[in-house]
């Protein structure tokens, strides 16, 4: 990401909806929005401090998306 910043990433629900979101990666390296990060338990569990070299927070600069689903209505895009 670090090389090439245009990121896509898609997500699905077990009913098959989906939402994709592509942007610009802006890295954030601002260690109050990193502690912020450690308020959700998943991020703790996985890197337990802020401070850890390797967990990294970005955010999509000019973001683009949808959300679809087979239902045959137009995806929703924003």
């Amino acid at each position: 990401m670090l090389a090439n910043p245009e990121v896509e990433v898609s997500v699905s629900s077990s009913e098959y909806a989906w939402i994709r979101l592509h942007g610009k990666a802006v890295f954030e390296d601002n260690k109050s929005v990193k502690e912020g990060c450690m308020n959700n338990p998943i991020v703790k569990g996985q890197y337990q401090t802020a401070d850890n070299p390797i967990f990294e927070v970005f955010y999509l600069e000019n973001p683009h998306g949808a959300i679809a689903d087979f239902s045959g209505n137009p995806p929703y895009e924003f």
